[in-house]
């Protein structure tokens, strides 16, 4: 199978998805719940993005008809299940993350209704347990990603231990862009309002406090992706350097310094810390243009990856 650009888009949607509820849910409990919004607009918008990379996935499959096969495995007379299978897995999380969001999301938006104290109670504690049970599929949603590459024989991939964790970190700074995104152009109100709220909107302290958090997950996923680099070019086999070569010298080398490292990492720390200084209006656009820049480089991280291991 060879693999281009509708699985490069399925990784970085299910990151994103996964990235952005992780997020969200770190910045509710350690704010000790005053940012339920930003989990309600993690879910509305995370869920779809990863359907979205589950519908491609089985698109790029060829015999989409088939697609059942990395779920369960015939063997008369029953059907097994295929736990043995990276795919296997990662898909076996990722539908359950959506299904575990979906109904998140009809709770929340049960909470419009007229309903009685004990009903919203219920509601509540439900959604508690289950925003638990989001956060562990999310984890293995934004780290299968890289898992399921390294599980393969190719040399950019097999060697690069380093590659999970450079995933799950561009996840969770690219869900959090998403997460600054929706807030900055003031579709927070409407998502509070449809998933049981009264229209809250984010607060510009908020906003700054989030984007100083966006600008040290961006620093960690620069350390990660030069230690990754690192790596496969100086301690790892030589079929791994040749094949990192192909990223920083070789045919994908524009893609990488221009896309990944320029336009997905640089510019956008560079707009982050100058907002902590800016004024308000400054912040705005700061955050308009670097949020948008992140998603950016997410994609364009996960096409070189892709395609550079298959070179």
């Amino acid at each position: 199978m060879t693999w281009e650009w509708p699985i490069a888009i399925d990784l970085w949607a299910a990151g994103i998805g996964g990235g952005a509820y992780f997020a969200a849910f770190l910045m509710d409990r350690f704010t000790r719940g005053r940012h339920k919004l930003f989990m309600k607009m993690a879910m509305l918008i995370g869920v779809p993005l990863v359907l979205l990379g589950v519908l491609l996935l089985v698109a790029d499959l060829g015999e989409q008809l088939r697609f059942w096969h990395l779920l369960v495995r015939l063997q008369p007379p029953s059907l097994v299940f295929r736990p043995g299978s990276p795919m296997s897995i990662g898909t076996y999380f990722i539908s359950a993350y959506a299904i575990v969001g979906t109904v998140m999301l009809v709770l929340w938006g049960l909470q419009r209704l007229d309903l009685s104290e004990k009903a919203l109670r219920s509601i509540g504690r439900a959604n508690e347990v289950l925003s638990w049970i989001a956060l562990v599929l999310a984890v293995f949603v934004i780290s299968y990603t890289g898992v399921l590459l390294s599980a393969t024989n190719q040399p950019l991939w097999a060697r690069g231990f380093l590659l999970p964790a450079l995933f799950v970190a561009s996840a969770i700074w690219t869900g959090t862009a998403l997460i600054l995104l929706v807030a900055r152009t003031g579709l927070d109100r409407k998502v509070d309002k449809l998933l049981g709220g009264v229209g809250e909107h984010t607060s510009e302290e908020t906003m700054r406090t989030v984007g100083n958090a966006s600008a040290i997950l961006g620093v960690v996923l620069l350390v990660v992706l030069v230690a990754y680099v690192v790596w496969l070019a100086s301690f790892s086999t030589a079929a791994a350097a040749s094949a990192v070569g192909i990223l920083i010298s070789g045919p994908l080398n524009l893609l990488f310094w221009g896309g990944v490292v320029l336009v997905g990492l640089l510019i956008p720390l560079i707009l982050e810390f100058a907002s902590m200084r800016a004024k308000r209006e400054a912040i705005v656009g700061s955050i308009l243009a670097s949020t948008s820049l992140v998603l950016l480089g997410g994609f364009v991280l996960r096409l070189v990856v892709v395609l550079g291991g298959q070179m």
